[in-house]
């Protein structure tokens, strides 16, 4: 082939092979609840864990218990773990040193609308405010550590508000952990809310990575 048609050929099939290159395995699962219009993405390589054995976890009940079938009723929720064995017990810390996210979306009762503030959004998953953790040290829970790292308030607008809180608290099994919180409440009745969870020092060291996963984090009230 003469050395023009050659180049001319290479040229074209380049942005062919590009193309078959971006149709491959793609950098991301794209996790996504079309019904409460709630959006966010992770690593590709992340695991998924089981929704019921997650739920039996978080709620310590019997998956097959007539209060975990109420439970499945009003919330969905999914969950990530970077570790090679995804586990559950992950998303505190417990026996692993990789970034686990969790995400739940919960329909609320008429009287639960009425209480939620943006304290009870700090305090969802572990507690933040100065009274909450007076509580869990009175209740001999253990928790120690605490560090607050970030609070912001959140107004993405349409009947939501929300927080991202990201603080320290060390676990009895597994050190110093990072806990990132972005939680909203519409005025439709709605609580949504992501953790990610990782060490302190594998927060530091994918910080940029794990920033990411909690901005995708999107709820749409529209």
């Amino acid at each position: 082939m003469p050395s023009a048609r050659r180049a001319l050929a290479l040229a074209l099939l380049s942005p062919l092979a590009l193309t078959l290159s971006a149709c491959g395995d793609p950098s991301y699962h794209y996790v996504k609840n079309s019904g409460d219009k709630t959006y966010f993405r992770v690593p590709a390589e992340w695991h998924e864990i089981d929704e019921k054995s997650l739920n039996s976890a978080l709620n310590d009940t019997d998956p097959d218990s007539a209060t975990a079938e109420v439970i499945d009723k009003i919330t969905w929720s999914v969950a990530y773990d970077a570790d090679a064995k995804p586990s559950a017990a992950h998303l505190l810390g417990l026996g692993s040193d990789q970034p686990f996210v969790y995400a739940t979306v919960r329909r609320l009762t008429d009287p639960e609308q009425g209480t939620i503030s943006l304290n009870h959004l700090r305090d969802l998953f572990l507690p933040v405010t100065e009274t909450s953790r007076q509580t869990a040290s009175d209740n001999g829970t253990g928790l120690r550590g605490f560090e607050l790292l970030r609070d912001e308030l959140l107004t993405p607008g349409h009947g939501v508000r929300g927080v991202r809180t990201t603080y320290n608290y060390s676990a009895a099994l597994g050190g110093l952990q990072t806990f990132d919180l972005t939680a909203y409440a519409s005025d439709d009745g709605h609580l949504y809310w992501m953790i990610v969870r990782c060490s302190a020092k594998c927060f530091k060291d994918r910080k940029s990575e794990l920033d990411a996963i909690a901005e995708s984090f999107t709820v749409r009230n529209t």
